[in-house]
Formats: structure tokens, sequence, C-alpha cells
């Protein structure tokens, strides 16, 4: 099985674990690393997640992988919050940005640049709308090869 299929596999296998306990898998990966392969999951919910919440989540996905038992290698799994600065990727992490500044990096230059800061001020499925210093941007999504949110202290 590739690597995109044990993903997949794996999203199925832990999705109604997380829509009963209201946690958001924001992103996984699963691959080599020095240590051998780790499936990384980096989940959140509204409030913010808690060690208690990432720890439910990897002792379930453990279990759950025990007995589907579809992974021939040896495996780490690593549950996390995404942090501050993790990139905005779904339309959830999208909605919840609104009204916060974003740092936004586009595949191509857009009005002669390919970095944009702003308030997010509207999303949608083709576009998100910056705002900074009185002018709008509009970004079209398929366009946005970046997107995090601006943290100034």
């Amino acid at each position: 099985m590739d690597e995109i299929k044990i993903i997949e596999r794996i999203k199925e296998l832990i999705d109604p674990f997380l829509d009963a306990s209201g946690i958001e898998l924001v992103d996984m990966t699963y691959r080599r690393e020095s240590s051998g392969m780790t499936i990384r999951l980096l989940v959140d919910t509204p409030e913010g997640v808690r060690i208690d919440e990432c720890e439910a989540v990897n002792k379930t996905l453990s279990e759950l992988l025990d007995k589907e038992d579809f992974i021939n290698e040896r495996y780490v799994i690593e549950v996390s919050s995404p942090g501050l600065d993790r990139p905005i990727k779904t339309d959830r992490d999208f909605e919840r940005s609104i009204g916060k500044k974003l740092e936004v990096t586009t595949f191509g230059p857009i009005d002669g640049r390919k970095t944009h800061s702003g308030i997010l001020v509207g999303i949608n499925d083709e576009e998100a709308i910056l705002e900074a210093g009185g002018l709008s941007a509009v970004i079209p999504r398929d366009k946005i090869a970046m997107a995090r949110l601006k943290i100034e202290f």
C-alpha cells in the first residue's frame, strides 16, 4: 500500500472518533524520518487542543491500527497541536481566520507581488480578500501556495 492510500485509510479510521470528540484533523503526514516511519497528526478544536485530547487521539488511532493491521512497516504515531504559525489550509481554517492578519504567499505574482499581508475580510470557494491600508487584494484560492497567521510581537 502506498503512502497516499495509507493516509486515506488512516483518515477513514480516525474520522468517526474525531467527529464524536469535536476534534478537527488539520493535517496528517506519513513519511520516513530518521527514526523510521512516522504518522504525524495535527489536530485542533475551536478552543485549542489539550494534551489529554492528543493522548486520546494517539491511543485510539494506535488501537485502530493494531486491529486493522494494514501497515507493514514499523511506525511511530505523533499527535500534536498545529501551533500558532501553522499553515492555514482548510475552509474551516480560513473561516476562523476572518478578521485576523494573514501573510499569504502565491504561486505567481498577483499585483506584482508573491507575498501579501493584510486582514482577511472575506473568503469563498474561489478567492480570499485581504485588506491593508485601505486597499483590498483579491487572491484566487487556487493561486495560494501558503497562508499563515501573521504573528506580531
